[in-house]
């Protein structure tokens, strides 16, 4: 952490008794008793530099309540004004009113200066396929049947994610998944009208359904549960192997576009490491019904849920026959909150876990 003093960063001292008080409260029950609107004595960036970068974001390190790390995300600053300004609007909206164990909590906005930054917890382990690379006891089965219960949730309140991908799932220090970044993100029936070329070339064919690749309007393109679906199967496959889709295919995006759009699969890994995390036949076999080519014939999140849940109670006697315990162990598992009615708004008090 930075001294507070030093590197430049503009930093007031906030008023000591009434952040020590809400830190506190927030410690001990992870709620913050505020609107979304953050300010200066409340959070504060603690790095000059982001330390990580989407497509069209950075994501920059903060600090909240004077003791909290999170990340603050922010967009590109080559944005044009008007499509950043969509894009924060129509995130925020759907962000501030999840609820749920596997999505990232949003804490709030904080603007400085002409940067409005979304605020959320810092997840220490990265996301979830930087994690499976770098930790070789992590369980696949465990954080796909999170991120299933995760997109169960969002397809329950009638959202769209519009963008599922390993790189958008978060894992805790505890090994917890999370779903997050929003920016694709619509409620189902919503009356917003997507018109713009950043919204309809958005996305990578990797993780595309043929239906979105092979429209010819942004109509025709419009992002579903069964894209949503979709994509969950390129998850599965990103989590059993630390690769992404078509990773032999590296840089040739064209050929990776044609494959998709015939309706191709993947090649399915053959070595016995995959095998082990529990990628067998039953496994490959609901990741090709999520590619279905007919969108109707694709499994729900329900079923995904149902299926990842009976896949790690397979895992479980073979884990206490070798005298260890699994993190598909039912005693780590933990059944979601039951979410809140989505009418409830970012300026409301929000109920929030930090990563553990």
């Amino acid at each position: 952490m930075l001294p507070r003093e030093s590197k430049g960063i503009p930093w007031s001292p906030p008023p000591k008794p009434q952040i020590t008080l809400l830190s506190a409260l927030y410690s001990a029950i992870r709620i913050y008793p505020a609107n979304s609107s953050l300010h200066d004595c409340e959070i504060r960036l603690t790095k000059l530099v982001p330390v990580g970068q989407g497509g069209y974001s950075d994501c920059w390190v903060g600090e909240f309540l004077g003791c909290f790390k999170v990340a603050m995300k922010t967009l590109r600053a080559f944005i044009q004004d008007d499509v950043a300004k969509r894009r924060l609007k129509r995130e925020t909206n759907v962000w501030s009113r999840l609820d749920h164990p596997n999505i990232l909590p949003f804490i709030g906005q904080y603007v400085q200066g002409p940067t409005i930054y979304m605020v959320s917890p810092w997840m220490e382990n990265g996301d979830a396929l930087t994690y499976v690379q770098r930790s070789p006891d992590a369980n696949p089965l465990q954080l796909l049947a999170q991120v299933a219960e995760g997109l169960s949730y969002l397809h329950k309140e009638r959202v769209i994610h519009g963008d599922l991908k390993a790189a958008n799932i978060f894992v805790s220090h505890s090994g917890h998944a999370c779903i997050a970044d929003f920016g694709l993100s619509e409620f189902l029936g919503g009356h917003e009208v997507r018109c713009s070329t950043e919204w309809y070339v958005a996305g990578h064919p990797r993780w595309q359904a043929p239906e979105i690749l092979k429209a010819t309007s942004n109509e025709e393109a419009r992002r579903t549960k069964e894209t949503d679906n979709f994509a969950y199967g390129r998850v599965m496959l990103e989590l059993f192997t630390g690769k992404v889709p078509f990773f032999y295919l590296s840089g040739d995006t064209s050929s990776v576009l044609l494959m998709v759009m015939r309706g191709e699969f993947p090649e399915r890994p053959t070595d016995k490491g995959t095998a082990v995390k529990g990628l067998d036949d039953n496994m490959w076999g609901l990741m090709t019904d999520c590619w279905n080519i007919d969108p109707a014939s694709r499994p729900s999140a329900k079923h995904l849920v149902s299926r990842l849940q009976a896949a790690l109670r397979a895992q479980q006697p073979l884990s206490d026959a070798n005298g260890g315990s699994s993190s598909g162990d039912s005693k780590s598992r933990k059944r979601p909150r039951s979410p809140r009615a989505m009418s409830r708004g970012p300026h409301k008090t929000k109920q929030l876990k930090m990563s553990t």
